[in-house]
Parts: structure tokens; sequence; C-alpha cells
């Protein structure tokens, strides 16, 4: 029933909705929305006033309960397929050429020599 005081008709046996019904309408829209803003709203709030601490005292507290919270934030699942290509020739060309760089000395650069067992 709505409070417009026209009832709505339905089945006896199953209580569903007879054809036909205009219904009453239903939630106003947005009120849900308001809701969940008023939530999320309140919650900043409260985060800000005892966010951090809450943290630290679940933590200590309640370890089973902290985990399930992280748990909760996490994402159930992750998709990590990556096509990769790698040319094996080419980078072992690149990673010669890199080392090759590593161990000639380039000019205006100055290097410091490490002597084993030698302390300032």
């Amino acid at each position: 029933m709505s409070d417009t005081g026209t009832t709505i008709a339905r089945d006896k046996q199953n209580g569903r909705f007879l054809a036909g019904n205009a219904g009453s309408g239903g939630r106003k829209p947005g009120a849900r929305n308001k809701l969940g803003e008023a939530f999320i709203a309140d919650l900043a709030d409260t985060w800000r006033e005892h966010g951090a601490e809450a943290l630290r005292r679940c933590a200590v507290e309640e370890p089973a309960q902290f985990c399930r919270v992280i748990a909760s934030l996490m994402p159930r699942d992750l998709n990590i397929n990556h096509d990769v290509n790698l040319d094996v020739a080419t980078f072992a060309e690149k990673f010669r050429n890199a080392v090759e760089l590593l161990h000639q000395p380039q000019p205006g650069v100055r290097t410091i020599e490490h002597v084993p067992g030698k302390r300032r």
C-alpha cells in the first residue's frame, strides 16, 4: 500500500503485483545517493578525528580484524597477462654494449677506485 490511500492489487497466492498496477512510484530520484553521500561525509569526519589512531589500535588490539580490513581493500582479481615479445639477439647486443660502456672510462668522469682492506 502507498501513503496516497490507494491499494495495490496483489496475487493472493504468491503476493506478486498484478498486471496493470501503476504502483506507488517507488523511491524519489536521488534518495539513495543522498544517503550514500551523507554516509561518506560522516565517514570522512570520523576519519579526520580518529583515523590513524583507530588503525593503530586495531592493528595492535585486533590484528585479525585489521588484516580483514586490509584484505577487503585489495582488488579481488589482478589481470597481469602481458604479451612480452623479446628479441634475444637484440637484447644480448644491447647488454654487451652496456657492459663495454661500464668498463671504459668516460672523458670528464672521475671514478673512485676501491682497494680491498684499505680504510680511511
